[in-house]
């Protein structure tokens, strides 16, 4: 969808009382929780619950969508006044300076590599990237989200994305059961997310 499918699903969503969710998925919350808080950016932060979860733990964060709606929901989180936001798209817009974070959390484009390896140059030295998104094989599974495979992720192309920019650290596929605990490998996951950390090295 673009912007204005967004406004409209986030409007919709407003009028019924109700917010997307209170947290960060879990496997962002375990793998930013082994950082140093530093400077953050929330790539379409959407209703913001990551990135104002990042300022509650100490880092100077920016969340940007293209959707004002979103926007809207974003700040009237409780601690919304701790991040800066800003409306953009991650397509287009040009963040001002380097992040020692840059989380995107489902984001599911039709040029997801391009768009990926744009927000790859983002990353400070010594800084991560991190990216969770649906994997193409949730398809198969009935997992929510884009139903379209060149919407979603797979483990190569995440690798291919973000390579030589950055090094990978860890890339791979995790199933969630629907006790939304994330189990690595195995059968009867509902759904499959595909998983990216990747860090910039830091200048000689």
């Amino acid at each position: 969808m673009d912007a204005s499918g967004w406004d409209e699903r986030y409007r919709a969503f407003a009028e019924r009382g109700g917010i997307w969710a209170v947290e960060p998925p879990r496997v962002i919350r375990e793998i930013v929780e082994a950082f140093s808080p530093g400077t953050a950016l929330d790539v379409a932060t959407g209703d913001g619950r990551t990135a104002v979860w990042l300022a509650r733990r100490g880092w100077t964060t920016t969340g940007i969508d293209f959707s004002r709606a979103g926007l809207d929901l974003a700040r009237a989180r409780p601690g919304a006044d701790g991040v800066t936001w800003v409306e953009g798209d991650v397509r287009t817009a040009s963040p001002r300076g380097l992040y020692d974070l840059v989380v995107v959390a489902y984001l599911h484009l039709a040029d997801n590599e391009s768009v990926l390896r744009r927000i790859a140059g983002w990353v400070a030295p010594g800084g991560h990237l991190v990216v969770v998104g649906h994997d193409v094989e949730n398809i198969a599974t009935g997992g929510h989200g884009p139903s379209d495979p060149e919407l979603l992720y797979t483990p190569e192309l995440l690798r291919a994305a973000v390579e030589p920019v950055l090094t990978v650290t860890r890339c791979e596929r995790l199933r969630r059961g629907d006790d939304d605990a994330e189990l690595r490998g195995g059968a009867g996951g509902l759904a499959v997310d595909a998983v990216l950390i990747a860090t910039r090295q830091q200048r000689a």
